[in-house]
């Protein structure tokens, strides 16, 4: 149970790092409407 869990917590990691790698392009930043960028931060509220 423990290997699943921690396999888990590093695909929720290399999903952050192409999210912030992604997003780091200007081409695909200008491209979020604010929605999205609300989708991105639920717990923040940040856009």
């Amino acid at each position: 149970m423990l290997a699943l869990h921690l396999l888990q917590s590093a695909l929720v990691h290399v999903n952050t790092l192409l999210m912030q790698q992604i997003l780091a392009d200007p081409k695909w930043a200008d491209t979020l409407t604010d929605a999205d960028r609300r989708a991105l931060y639920p717990c923040s509220g940040r856009t």
